[in-house]
């Protein structure tokens, strides 16, 4: 699994080179991203560890909520929700959370 997991990160990597397009900045609530941060990461933390393409989805479900952050220029609470998405899945799964950020 750790191979996996390491091959879904470049992937989410290779995803997200894109940057913000530099048009107004869209205002969203910190709230709501921290509580999207968390629900991305109860969503990945309770995928079948075993169904790679389920847990493949969860991790890209969640980039794609990052990136929609990002896309529109919402770069505040693209930081809020990353950052309640790590901090909750090192809560909820740890061994997941190491294997995904402290092998990079």
């Amino acid at each position: 699994m750790s191979r996996l997991v390491h091959y879904l990160l470049l992937a989410m990597l290779a995803i997200t080179c894109s940057c913000g397009n530099g048009n107004e900045q869209q205002v969203a609530d910190p709230d709501d991203a921290v509580a999207r941060g968390h629900e991305a990461a109860w969503m990945v933390s309770h995928a079948d560890h075993n169904d790679t393409i389920a847990l493949q989805r969860a991790i890209l479900d969640a980039r794609a909520i990052h990136d929609e952050y990002v896309l529109t220029g919402q770069d505040d609470a693209a930081k809020d929700f990353e950052q309640a998405f790590i901090d909750s899945l090192r809560r909820v799964d740890p061994q997941l959370a190491q294997e995904i950020f402290d092998n990079h």
